[in-house]
């Protein structure tokens, strides 16, 4: 399964200063590791990301499943690399969510910026079927324009790939409530559910879409 998250994080500066955010979604290994960060703003929200990527990923086969992200934990070897990598250059890590093991790709568009992509399969070699873009778009002032942004970002992508589908978001039935699941594709001439796995997110000025090809 499949999860993206895009964060900009030139907002929100000093996070890391405040111990009861950091509490509530770092370990205490992660926390150990971002006051070693020389760049503690980005090492955060990196942290972040591969976090909610993940929930996302392991969400589509747990859909009553609550984001708690001090329970999915960055893999000590990706926190040594978050702490050296250069962010000119892709960076693969791995997060565990209690015996699920998450394979990890970050980018970074820019300094503020990071863009994760979450991959439940163990087989590194499954990146290959992941296509993804990320995107700056200026004067997305609601959720509603971010929204809509990243779905026409998204059919981008899948018309670039031969797939013509329609992108929505079936309600689901989550602790007595009920809420948008996991975005799926259906075929525009069949209507059927397409096995393709598709994955939106956006952020302030910013958007990224994925999409896992499956072979059918």
């Amino acid at each position: 399964m499949l999860g993206n998250d895009v964060v900009d994080f030139h907002i929100d500066e000093q996070k890391y200063n405040n111990p009861r955010f950091i509490n509530r979604i770092l370990t205490r290994q992660e926390q150990h590791h971002l006051k070693q960060s020389t760049n503690p703003n980005r090492f955060l929200w990196s942290l972040w990301a591969a976090k909610e990527a993940a929930y996302k990923a392991l969400q589509r086969n747990n859909t009553e499943l609550i984001f708690s992200p001090v329970t999915l934990t960055v893999s000590e070897t990706t926190l040594q690399q978050l702490l050296l990598h250069d962010i000119h250059e892709t960076l693969y890590g791995q997060v565990q969510y209690q015996e699920h093991h998450i394979n990890l790709k970050f980018e970074w568009p820019k300094a503020t910026v990071v863009h994760c992509l979450a991959l439940t399969h163990s087989q590194v070699s499954k990146w290959y079927s992941i296509k993804s873009k990320a995107r700056y778009v200026n004067n997305l002032t609601s959720y509603q324009q971010q929204s809509q942004a990243v779905r026409e970002l998204a059919q981008e992508l899948l018309q670039q790939h031969h797939i013509n589908a329609k992108i929505s978001r079936p309600i689901i039935t989550m602790n007595g409530y009920q809420k948008s699941g996991p975005p799926i594709l259906t075929d525009n001439t069949s209507g059927q559910v397409l096995p393709h796995i598709i994955s939106l997110s956006h952020d302030n000025q910013y958007l990224a879409a994925a999409v896992y090809l499956k072979q059918t």
